[in-house]
């Protein structure tokens, strides 16, 4: 949330570089071109797939028998036995060790993330930051480890490549536009080439610099651990390939041929960027495979292959998150458990996998919802709908499909909220799980599809805790990058909807036609559905306002506050020199307004302080801005002498209770009234109280002994710092305040702060703070010498804050809310003491004046009131 500047000119300039910034082309480059490859590969896919059929794909990953998926997973816990070699052959370059436990959880976890994502290199980077640093690993040894690995794997697919095309050159001649002898010519030259390379390594890790130590300097691996790497990275592949292999027919291709087309086909995929080379590598493989293999039965193959070797070892890994939450949660059964992962890992690891949760079930719930999307486009299987047929309507199979596209759209953009740790997010992905839940079901008993949402429903309950940031779903812009994502998976959705429904003759009549067998018209219908939603999404995000952030106002900002503030007489304007608050300045600088921001809520606290003509343009101004961000403006707390200037501003006006104001030149200890105040003085003096005022002179030296009762008082209630409308303990803001102190027997007691200005008329009553077990008489006691002591200094009113809610008695014409109020202040007393603050402060015969919300919008303001109460409890988007 900008805050004024210090001139005209530099608040203009610093909108244009805001607007430069925003319209700089590198921000769109990655999602243009993830777009671009996108639609190239579909339109492969499209051309590639002409002859198949989708009854046939589906037929034959019906009929794949348990041995085929055993094998398929067998191979890949071999390949990915081989990653946990790389990732130690890695760390033995860096010269640094781990515990075993964080080495497979850290190289398993990192290599499925980074499958999943893609750019693994980045994402399996910050896993293994995470994991491997709780051994002294920095973010930049394993970005070099990284390094390695990734150009070590991309290696060794180049070598087993040219090998392959030099030992079966005359089998890959009749897959590929080139001649046997050119194959052989292309593989000897890289195995030549890759030997020298090899030899050319040293015996030892060691450090080279190229044009000065400035501009690049890197360390070669020693030769044992290239080899090492290399075999080991082989061994992955293989793995790998064994895993497709394994539930494909192999007709009349050999391994050996079809391990070179696997390789080849990789290397185009880590080439792509996309996330597990998806798309470039499943259309290799069909335009290598086709003349040997059919073509459905390559699809049916690849699809398996997808679930088992990039979806099993997600799975692994959200187990082993799910894991270690329940370790947190679980005590000494936990505890085993992270003791059988290693000690070092259980002690310090634990905490740096769990607290990859949000970006685990963000990955996942992308993945679910593009699932739902895609499922709403495919035909759901005839029998399941016939035995549907039997005991439900029509109306719930129709609406369970559209929905359940819906749906998933949502979870694509709610999934960047789990990203973000939102507890609105979590929240919203929970309930859309369970409805999902029961959707799956109706809309064609899909088990599979039932199951992916059982398993995400049991992480985000497991992980509850992690998602704890109280902000608006969508207050941050989404990435274009992540809208390019979203736009991919609606994409793929529209294709697989072409694709399954290729034999049915599209027509007009399609759109309302709707009958148990009717499968094209309720997926025609779930897709537009989808895209419809998830164009209008990305239409907000993109066209809606920048929402604005918070940033702490600079030092001139604050030092132009304070000197307004000083030359006026409300002391409670002395809130703004909290530093919670930004400014917005008058064109003169001689007032301001202080704000803040939680969600879309734009809270100016009290009136605009500085002289009175100024207030107008300010509100008007604030106004404007907080629309301009699409926020809701709204003033806290403002006088009653000032509502026809929010009236004018077009706001709502909302009671919320009465400031208790002491008019000092009429206070004293006389009379019946007054009878508790005269108590708790005497009582104070017989228990050993004294009173000491401490001035802003005095106040540095007296910090830490303040600080002491302060923390103690927090701990005692398991209470926060307040923000925004009520003051807090802050060193620089304390140091502007006068205090009153309690001592008891010499020791210190309770405190009580004033705000006050260079007039000397009004004082108002600050951070009040007590030890536990104080008197009950003490902050009685410590009022009442405040007031006297203001008195004294010929002061003439001292403010004890507001009582909420208080003096909204029923009326005939009264609101809605004031009613609502009305039964909050006679039946609350549960849930807050509303009485109890009134009645403690009517001991010093106060006069009551109202205090009201002006607020944009109506039922938004009830909103408004909420975003209000969090930024009071110290928290803000």
């Amino acid at each position: 949330m900008p805050h004024s500047p210090p001139s005209r000119a530099m608040q203009a300039a610093a909108a244009l570089r805001r607007r430069v910034d925003a319209l700089r082309p590198q921000r769109f480059v990655a999602p243009v071109f993830v777009l671009g490859i996108g639609a190239l590969l579909l339109v492969v896919l499209q051309h590639l797939s002409q002859s198949v059929d989708y009854r046939s794909v589906i037929r034959q990953l019906r009929h794949m028998a348990p041995a085929e998926w055993a094998g398929a997973l067998a191979a890949t816990a071999v390949s990915f036995a081989a990653l946990v070699g790389r990732d130690a052959v890695g760390l033995r370059y860096l010269g640094m060790q781990v515990s075993r436990g964080a080495l497979w959880v850290g190289a398993i976890a990192g290599s499925a993330l980074g499958n999943v994502t893609g750019f693994g290199a980045l994402t399996g980077g910050a896993v293994r930051c995470r994991i491997y640093g709780s051994a002294g690993v920095t973010p930049a040894q394993v970005g070099r480890m990284t390094v390695f690995t990734s150009v070590s794997l991309a290696f060794a697919l180049a070598l087993m490549t040219a090998l392959g095309t030099v030992c079966d050159a005359g089998t890959l001649a009749g897959f590929l536009p080139l001649s046997a002898a050119a194959l052989r010519g292309i593989g000897g030259t890289l195995l030549v080439c890759g030997a020298a390379l090899v030899a050319a390594c040293p015996a030892s890790t060691c450090e080279i610099e190229l044009l000065g130590r400035t501009w690049l300097r890197f360390a070669v691996p020693a030769r044992r651990d290239l080899v090492a790497q290399l075999l080991l990275a082989a061994l992955d592949v293989v793995g790998a390939a064994l895993a497709l292999w394994s539930v494909l027919p192999h007709a009349q291709l050999g391994f050996g041929d079809f391990l070179t087309v696997y390789c080849a086909a990789m290397l185009l995929g880590l080439i792509g960027h996309t996330p597990g080379g998806i798309g470039v590598f499943e259309a290799a493989m069909v335009y290598a495979l086709g003349p040997s293999v059919p073509t459905s039965h390559v699809i049916a193959a690849l699809v398996a292959y997808r679930a088992i070797y990039f979806g099993a070892p997600l799975a692994l890994s959200a187990a082993l998150l799910a894991a270690f939450e329940g370790r947190a949660l679980a005590g000494p059964l936990g505890a085993t458990f992270g003791t059988q992962l290693g000690t070092q890992l259980a002690r310090r690891g634990a905490s740096g996998v769990s607290q990859l949760a949000p970006l685990f079930l963000a990955i996942v719930t992308f993945v679910t919802g593009g699932m739902l999307v895609i499922s709403g486009a495919t035909p759901a299987f005839g029998h399941r709908i016939a035995l549907l047929q039997t005991f439900l309507p029509l109306w719930v199979l129709e609406s369970s499909q559209l929905l359940g596209s819906l749906f998933g759209v949502l979870l694509l953009f709610v999934a960047r909220g789990l990203l973000r740790r939102l507890d609105a997010a979590w929240w919203l992905a929970l309930l859309i799980a369970f409805a999902n839940l029961a959707l799956s079901l109706a809309k064609g008993l899909a088990f599979v599809e039932a199951g992916v949402l059982c398993v995400l429903i049991v992480l985000l309950l497991v992980t509850r805790g992690r998602f704890n940031r109280h902000s608006s779903l969508f207050a941050e812009r989404f990435t274009p990058g992540w809208l390019a994502s979203v736009g991919c998976v609606i994409a793929l959705a529209v294709w697989v909807l072409l694709f399954a429904f290729r034999d049915v003759q599209y027509s007009q009549h399609l759109w309302w036609q709707f009958a148990f067998d009717e499968r094209a018209p309720r997926a025609l219908r779930a897709t537009l559905g989808a895209v419809v939603f998830a164009s209008a999404l990305a239409s907000w995000q993109l066209m809606r306002p920048a929402a604005g952030r918070f940033v702490k106002p600079a030092d001139i900002d604050l030092a132009e506050a304070a000197r307004i503030v000083r030359a006026q007489e409300r002391s409670d304007a002395g809130l703004a020199l909290m530093g919670d608050k930004n400014f917005l300045f008058s064109d003169s600088r001689n007032a301001f307004l202080m704000y803040a921001k939680r969600g879309r809520t734009w809270a100016a606290l009290h009136d605009p302080v500085g002289p009175r003509d100024e207030w107008p343009a300010l509100i008007r101004a604030f106004v404007t801005l907080a629309h301009r961000h699409g926020g809701r403006a709204a003033f806290y707390q403002v006088r009653a002498d000032a509502l026809p200037l929010y009236l004018d501003a077009g706001l709502t006006l909302m009671k919320l209770g009465e400031e208790a104001r002491v008019m000092l030149q009429e206070f004293d200890l006389k009379g019946p009234q007054r009878a508790h105040l005269r108590y708790a003085l005497k009582r104070g003096e017989r228990d050993g109280f004294a009173v000491e005022q401490i001035d802003r002179a005095q106040m540095a030296d007296h910090l830490p002994l303040l600080r002491e009762i302060s923390d103690a008082w927090l701990d005692s209630r398991d209470a926060r710092e307040k923000s925004f409308s009520v003051a807090a303990f802050d060193d620089d803001y304390l140091a502007a305040q006068s205090v009153l102190l309690v001592r008891q027997h010499g020791e210190p007691l309770a405190f009580v702060t004033f705000m006050t200005t260079d007039l000397n008329t009004e004082a108002t009553v600050g951070v009040m703070r007590h030890l536990p077990g104080a008197s009950p008489y003490a902050m009685e006691y410590l009022f009442t010498q405040l007031a006297l002591h203001l008195k004294s200094a010929g002061y003439q009113a001292l403010s004890l804050g507001m009582a909420p809610l208080s003096g909204m008695g029923p009326t005939p014409l009264a609101s809605p809310w004031h009613r609502l109020a009305g039964l909050i202040w006679r039946f609350g007393g549960k849930f807050y003491n509303f009485r109890g603050l009134r009645g403690f402060k009517n001991k010093f015969a106060p006069r009551w004046e109202p205090r009201y919300l002006a607020a944009s919008g109506s039922i938004s303001v009830f909103i408004t009131l909420a975003d209000l109460s969090l930024l009071a409890g110290g928290r803000r988007s």
